[in-house]
C-alpha cells in the first residue's frame, strides 16, 4: 500500500506541474478593485480554465464571432464599483451540456474539477463544435473548433503551484484555403504550457510574491510555425506607515516584470518592468507608477503608470482617472486568432513588429443606483502605432477540381498603421424584479487614421487610410429572466455600425452594420438536469464581420445541461 501510495503521489505532483488553475482571488472592498488589494492565494476558485473558444456556451450573450473568429469590443470599462452578473453561470463545479444544431451542429462542453487530496485539485475542461452542412452561400463552408485543457492546484506550505495544459485545434473549410493543395481546408493548432507559483498568506506586512511561465506554440502544418516564451513576476508589501491601523487603508509598494519572447522566422523580446505604489482611505484610491519597456532592436519605451479614484455619496458614486501606456508583441497567434483567414505566407512578415500605445488615458464615472443599478460612463483616448489591420490579399485564387472558375480574393493580407481613437463608453446593470436581470454595453469609436510618409528631413502625416474593420459602434442588450422553478429564458443582442473594407478592386468600401438576436430558454426536468433551446441569429441577418464572407445566419440548437 504505501508503494501504491507513492506511485499515486508521484503521478499527481507530475499532473500538477502540467496542468492550470485560474487566477489567483484578491480580497477587496465592497467599492472594487481599485481599493486596497490583499493577496489571500489560499483562498482557491473551483472553477477549472476552460479552453476560450467559445461558442455561446454555458452563457448566453450576443456574440459577434462568425466561425468562431470576430470582433471583441475593444475597450473594457476600467472601474471598480459594479457588479455585473455573470448570465447562467453554474453554480456547481461539474458541468456537461451537449446539443445539436439545425446545420447537424454538434456543441458539447465538459467541465470537472475535483479535490484528489487535501492539498491537490485537479480540473479538466473538454471542448467542442462544428458544422457538417455547407452554406448556401460558399462552397464547403464548415468548420469545427476543439479544445481540451487539463489543470491541477498543489499545495504547499509555503505556496500553491498551479499548472496547466491548452490545446486548441480549429478547422476551416472555406475557398482561400480548400483547393487542391490544401483539400483539409485551413488546420490551425495551438498548445499552451505553464505554471504558476503563490505564495502562502497575504502582502499585509510580509513580502507576497507570485513568478509564472509558460510556452505557447501556434501552428498551420505546411505553413507558419510561432514559439512564444512568458513570464511574470508580481512582489508585493503592505503595511499602515501613515500610522493609520485601518486594515482598508494601506500604502502597498509592488512591482511587476513581465518577459514576452516571440518566434517567428526571426525572435523579438520584449520585457516590461513597472514599479508602482498604492494607498487608500475612506473616500479615495490613488496608484502612481512607471513603466519601463526593454525592446529588441528598438528604444527603451517609459510610460506613466498614474490612476485615481474618488468615492462620494457613501460610495456610491465613483469618479475616476488613469494615464498610462505600454508596447506589446504582434503576435501570429493573436492574428490567427482574430482572422484565420489570412495568407499563409508569412515570409514578408518574419517580424510583425511592436504595437505601442504611447498615450492611453480613460475618465469617467461609476454609480451604483438603489442596490439594484449599476452604472457607468466613461471616455477613453489613445495613441497607438504601429497596429494589425487586414487588408485583401489581391494575388491570392483558388481553384477546384470540378469547377474551372479562379476564385479571388478571399483571403487577407497585414497592414500595419498608427492611429488614434476616442471611445465612448457606457454600460448599465439592472436587476429589475428578484427574477429578471438586464444589461448593457455601448462603445462609440471615432478613428482617426496615421501613416508616416517621408519628406525631407522630417515626417509628415496623412489621414487617407481607414480603419479597416474597426465599427463606429458595438453595442449589446442582454436580459435573464427566471419564470419559475422549471423555466428561465434569456435573450440578447449584438448591434455593430458600419465598417470600412476593401474590395475585390482594393476600393474602400463600407459594410452594412451587423445585427444579431439570439434567445434560449432551460427548462428543468430534475434538480442537476435540464434541457435547452437556443436560436442564434433569429432573423437570419447575414451580416459580414470580413469582406465577402457573411454570417452563419439562423440556426436552432436543442439538447441538455447537467450539473454534477
Amino acid at each position: 500500500m504505501k508503494n501504491k501510495s507513492l506511485i499515486l503521489s508521484i503521478l499527481f505532483v507530475f499532473i500538477g506541474f502540467i496542468a492550470n488553475a485560474q487566477s489567483h482571488n484578491e480580497q477587496v472592498t465592497v467599492e472594487g478593485s481599485y481599493r486596497p488589494q490583499i493577496k489571500r492565494s489560499e483562498r482557491l476558485v473551483k472553477t477549472p480554465e476552460t479552453p476560450d473558444n467559445e461558442f455561446n456556451i454555458p452563457n448566453y450573450k450576443a456574440d459577434a464571432r462568425d466561425f468562431n473568429y470576430g470582433y471583441n469590443m475593444e475597450v473594457e470599462t476600467m472601474s471598480a464599483i459594479s457588479y455585473k452578473a455573470e448570465y447562467g453561470v453554474e453554480g456547481k463545479n461539474n458541468f456537461l451540456k451537449a446539443g445539436i444544431g439545425t446545420r447537424l451542429s454538434p456543441v458539447f462542453l465538459f467541465r470537472h474539477y475535483s479535490d484528489i487530496s487535501r492539498n491537490m485539485s485537479l480540473g479538466v475542461g473538454v471542448k467542442h463544435y462544428s458544422s457538417w452542412l455547407d452554406q448556401k452561400d460558399y462552397k464547403k463552408s464548415s468548420f469545427m473548433n476543439n479544445a481540451f485543457n487539463v489543470m491541477a492546484v498543489n499545495k504547499f506550505r509555503g505556496g500553491q503551484l498551479r499548472s496547466f495544459v491548452d490545446y486548441k485545434y480549429d478547422m476551416y473549410h472555406l475557398r482561400a484555403y480548400d483547393n487542391v493543395m490544401n483539400p483539409n481546408g485551413r488546420n490551425i493548432h495551438s498548445m499552451n504550457v505553464g505554471a504558476k507559483w503563490l505564495s502562502n498568506g497575504s502582502s499585509y506586512r510580509d513580502f507576497y510574491t507570485e513568478f509564472g511561465g509558460d510556452y505557447r506554440a501556434t501552428w498551420i502544418p505546411g505553413g507558419t510555425t510561432e514559439h512564444q516564451l512568458n513570464g511574470n513576476a508580481h512582489m508585493a508589501y503592505s503595511d499602515n506607515w501613515f500610522d493609520n491601523k485601518n486594515i482598508n487603508e494601506l500604502q502597498t509598494v509592488a512591482a511587476d516584470v513581465d518577459l514576452n519572447y516571440d518566434n517567428v522566422y526571426q525572435g523579438q523580446l520584449l520585457v516590461a518592468v513597472n514599479p508602482y505604489f498604492t494607498m487608500s482611505g475612506d473616500f479615495y484610491h490613488v496608484h502612481a507608477g512607471l513603466r519601463v519597456d526593454f525592446k529588441t532592436g528598438d528604444n527603451v519605451g517609459f510610460y506613466p503608470d498614474v490612476l485615481g479614484s474618488v468615492f462620494v455619496l457613501d460610495n456610491s458614486l465613483e469618479f475616476y482617472a488613469k494615464f498610462g501606456g505600454r508596447s506589446k508583441i504582434n503576435t501570429f497567434a493573436d492574428i490567427i486568432a482574430e482572422n484565420p483567414f489570412v495568407t499563409t505566407n508569412f515570409t514578408n512578415f518574419s517580424e510583425f513588429g511592436y504595437e505601442t500605445t504611447k498615450i492611453d488615458f480613460q475618465g469617467g464615472v461609476k454609480s451604483k443606483i438603489a442596490n439594484n443599478i449599476d452604472a457607468h460612463l466613461g471616455v477613453r483616448y489613445r495613441n497607438i502605432k504601429n497596429a494589425v489591420f487586414y487588408v485583401p490579399d489581391t494575388d491570392f485564387y483558388a481553384t477546384y477540381d470540378e469547377d474551372a472558375t479562379a476564385y479571388h480574393l478571399q483571403a487577407f493580407d497585414l497592414f500595419f498603421n498608427d492611429y488614434n481613437v476616442v471611445n465612448v463608453l457606457a454600460d448599465l446593470h439592472w436587476k429589475a424584479m428578484e427574477k429578471l436581470d438586464v444589461a448593457a454595453e455601448l462603445s462609440i469609436n471615432n478613428y482617426v487614421m496615421k501613416t508616416n510618409i517621408p519628406e525631407g528631413n522630417h515626417i509628415a502625416y496623412y489621414d487617407y487610410q481607414e480603419a479597416w474593420y474597426k465599427p463606429s459602434f458595438t453595442m449589446t442588450l442582454r436580459s435573464d429572466y427566471r419564470f419559475d422553478e422549471k423555466w428561465k429564458f434569456n435573450a440578447a443582442v449584438m448591434l455593430m455600425g458600419n465598417r470600412w473594407a476593401k474590395d475585390f478592386d482594393n476600393v474602400a468600401v463600407q459594410l452594412d452594420p451587423a445585427f444579431d438576436f439570439q434567445i434560449g430558454a432551460d427548462y428543468k426536468i430534475q434538480e442537476d438536469l435540464a434541457a435547452f433551446v437556443e436560436i442564434h441569429n433569429l432573423f437570419n441577418n447575414k451580416y459580414q464581420l470580413y469582406y465577402n464572407y457573411p454570417s452563419l445566419g439562423f440556426e436552432l440548437f436543442a439538447g441538455i445541461k447537467y450539473r454534477f
